[in-house]
């Protein structure tokens, strides 16, 4: 991720012309860059197996904020929108459960397994 960050800018900051970056691009790269240089050696202390889950629900937790405010802030009273939304969230959350169940055989999270693992 390093190297293609690091080329990725490099070559954002060699285009010219009508798509060169502007001032506000390379504070958001300052930015943003100071964030990935301290972010991630924390980020490498805490995913550990002991917070794996910790970590997974505050991701799921994140990811719903995340979709209330979009529609909070674009959807608004967009009945229509809501509707595909809400088929789209049950299709994704349906095939996660499936493939979970079927193909990965972890019975919905691992916690069936877990539990079979843990009588013996």
């Amino acid at each position: 991720m390093t190297m293609t960050s690091i080329f990725g800018a490099v070559l954002r900051a060699s285009t010219t012309g009508a798509t060169a970056p502007t001032k506000e691009v390379y504070q958001a790269l300052i930015a943003c860059s100071c964030l990935v240089v301290i972010g991630a050696p924390l980020g490498s202390l805490f995913l550990s197996e002991n917070n794996q889950k910790r970590l997974k629900i505050l991701f799921y937790v994140l990811v719903l904020v995340q979709l209330v405010t979009f529609g909070i802030l674009k959807v608004k009273m967009n009945v229509l929108a809501w509707l595909i939304i809400r088929g789209l969230l049950f299709f994704v959350c349906s095939s996660i459960a499936v493939m979970d169940y079927l193909v990965f055989k972890t019975g919905f999270g691992g916690i069936i397994s877990r539990n079979k693992n843990n009588r013996k």
